[in-house]
């Protein structure tokens, strides 16, 4: 079972008053409340607090998904794209370092979609395209 964090209402409301418009109904969405208690799983704070930082607007999948459909590929209802991009990002919000390290498993899968399009894949110019996400995503600016 995953640790929870627990905090009073009053205290969410406060910080909600310098983040972004949605923060507050963001982290509720993800969060049990009991009484004025809000709680979230270890998993879910780590996630909005990566979200919510300023360090980075996007993670390393998103950002892989944005320059995938900048030279036109893009993630189809049918295809793992969405799922594992969002475990990129997962996986570096909560260990930083996990996409550079885990290189060769992300190029697979792009291989994988490529084979299943019909599409050529060059391991080479993917895991380019990885590393150049990493980047944007640690710029935060994802230009």
């Amino acid at each position: 079972m995953s640790s929870m964090i627990a905090f009073p209402m009053e205290s969410l409301k406060h910080f909600a008053k310098r983040r972004p418009a949605g923060y507050l109904d963001d982290v509720l969405s993800h969060a049990t409340v009991e009484g004025d208690m809000v709680s979230l799983t270890q998993q879910a704070y780590d996630l909005l607090r990566a979200k919510y930082s300023g360090v980075s607007a996007a993670g390393p999948g998103t950002e892989l998904k944005k320059l995938l459909k900048s030279i036109g590929i893009e993630a189809s209802p049918n295809c793992s794209c969405n799922k594992r991009a969002q475990l990129m990002d997962q996986n570096e919000a909560r260990a930083p370092g996990w996409c550079e390290a885990n290189i060769e498993e992300i190029s697979g899968w792009l291989a994988e979609e490529s084979k299943k399009r019909g599409l050529p894949y060059i391991a080479s110019a993917g895991k380019l395209l990885i590393r150049m996400a990493i980047k944007r995503a640690k710029r935060g600016n994802g230009s």
